[in-house]
């Protein structure tokens, strides 16, 4: 990298002034999330299709390679975001950024993922391939997911990058499938070479998102950070031994530990968690659901999980009510659309041969329209809070431990999204389902309908007790922020209003004579 590149990226590190964040700059940041959110879609829609088809596998063997990301990212998720964090620790940190490195260096190493796409290769190409995808992808996130608190400290500012972010994201799953289905058209399915072709162009454009993100995205300074020791050279690492990295693992671990003391970051995990694993129960079943249980075919499955794209211009919308009610009322209004929309899948279910065809078609899109949209606010809704959760963390540990946080939140929705996967084979499995069979039996058709309809009836009910008690809002983490600044410029602890205590200590759970140590 040139001297000039350097010196601009340490200005931008050094200035202390918060920027105001422009459409430019939350389309800048947003589209990372074209690779965070379109990666996903491209692997789950196409690699095991292209794997048993061209490459020579099984699909167990396809399925058991894919089914190992969920414990690799498990466990590099807590490796990864620890590691970001402290960043700063080291010149290299100090000098290129503790997030922006990372994706500076994730973004032509994407390109490696076209080995995932060539024939004829060794089974360890595609392993090792497959593994190192996973990795990045991790790491990706990890140093992603951390960026809108790292770029203002203003609600509105947070809430415009998380707006434009899932917008992004959502456009991108939409898209791939439709654009993946159009060139298979053109070339035909039965030859590798529209595969090859879609998903090779796609990944180029994925490394180019990343790198456009870290051009036009910027992170805290080391001393907003809590690291102004190390940015001064007063603190330097040097070699710790073996006896020294056991400690520092152990010291990781109870970094970790010590996010779960945070009581507002335990009602988000569990609103999140809930969520995402709904998503992956839903998204496994829909299919089959439709199939067997509304006597439709695959393709009518299929433009029913288009109609996601509705949630394309509600987004604005999503963004507007999140600064104006606050994510407690939003969550409400979400987890009460999502309950009538499982509601009306069941009507459409308890209506098949009841209403005429034409009026019963009319009746699931309709109802698939409002699901979708609601669905598509539940994935909104916890990544627009996050970013409010390493506030409440710093008026505690007087760090800035974003990707901390990402990092466990991550390895507990992967290890969610397996435990469920297992959890849904198998209850499917103990109800007789059988997916080489052209139809099922009363008992699998009630247990698949059980699996989508009742246990996403189930989690959302649970999310929605959870969040009433939720606290963060515009104006609760304005508080907390106002309050770290006077901290961090030398104001007593004594000198704190009532207000603040009460606020500072709803958010924590803890004491405020334990915050800010």
């Amino acid at each position: 990298m040139s001297d000039t590149t350097s010196k601009v990226l340490r200005a931008a590190l050094s200035s202390e002034s918060p920027r105001k964040i422009t459409l430019r700059q939350a389309i800048g940041f947003g589209v990372g999330d074209f690779y965070g959110g379109g990666q996903l879609t491209i692997i789950a829609t196409y690699l095991s299709l292209f794997w048993t088809k061209f490459c020579g596998m099984s699909i167990s063997t396809a399925q058991g390679v894919i089914g190992l990301s969920a414990l690799i990212s498990a466990v590099a998720a807590l490796v990864f975001g620890v590691f970001d964090d402290n960043l700063y620790r080291y010149d290299i940190g100090r000098r290129f950024g503790r997030r922006r490195l990372l994706l500076m260096i994730i973004a032509p190493l994407l390109l490696l993922g076209i080995f995932l796409w060539i024939p004829g290769q060794p089974f360890a190409v595609y392993v090792s391939a497959y593994l190192l995808w996973v990795i990045l992808a991790q790491l990706f996130q990890t140093s992603y997911n951390p960026l809108p608190g790292e770029m203002t400290p203003d609600f509105n500012g947070r809430t415009k990058l998380s707006t434009v972010r899932l917008f992004i994201s959502t456009g991108a799953a939409t898209a791939i499938p439709l654009a993946g289905s159009a060139v298979l058209a053109v070339f035909g399915e039965s030859s590798p070479t529209g595969y090859m072709i879609f998903t090779i162009v796609t990944i180029v454009l994925f490394a180019l998102a990343v790198f456009a993100c870290w051009r036009f995205t910027w992170e805290m300074t080391p001393e907003a950070a809590g690291f102004g020791a190390y940015a001064r050279g007063e603190v330097h690492d040097g070699r710790i031994g073996a006896t020294g990295w056991l400690r520092r693992a152990g010291k990781v671990l109870r970094e970790y530990a010590s996010t779960l003391r945070v009581k507002e970051f335990r009602k988000h995990l569990s609103i999140y968690l809930l969520v995402q694993v709904s998503m992956d129960v839903f998204g496994q079943t829909f299919v089959f659901f439709v199939i067997y249980n509304w006597n439709h075919t695959a393709a009518f499955a299929s433009l029913l999980l288009g109609c996601a794209a509705i949630s394309l211009p509600l987004m604005p919308v999503f963004g507007w009510a999140m600064t104006k009610i606050g994510p407690k009322r939003l969550y409400a209004i979400n987890f009460a659309g999502c309950l009538t929309g499982v509601a009306w899948l069941f009507a459409a279910w308890l209506l098949v041969g009841v209403l005429p065809g034409v009026w019963w078609t009319v009746f699931a899109v309709a109802g698939a329209l409002w699901f979708f949209a609601f669905k598509s606010l539940c994935g909104y809704l916890p990544w627009a809070v996050f970013p409010y959760i390493a506030d409440i963390d710093q008026i505690i540990t007087r760090r800035y431990r974003s990707a901390t946080f990402s990092g466990i939140q991550a390895s507990f929705r992967q290890l969610g999204s397996g435990i469920g996967t297992i959890a849904v084979g198998a209850i499917l499995g103990a109800v007789g389902f059988d997916a080489t069979r052209a139809s099922q039996t009363v008992a699998a058709r009630a247990g698949l309908g059980a699996v989508l309809l009742g246990w996403f009836a189930c989690a959302m009910i649970v999310c929605w007790i959870i969040s009433a008690h939720l606290s963060i809002d515009k104006r609760t983490d304005s508080i907390v922020l106002a309050e770290i600044t006077r901290l961090r410029n030398g104001g007593a602890k004594a000198d704190v209003t009532d207000d603040t205590r009460r606020v500072v200590e709803r958010l924590t759970g803890l004491p405020y004579e334990r915050c800010w140590r």
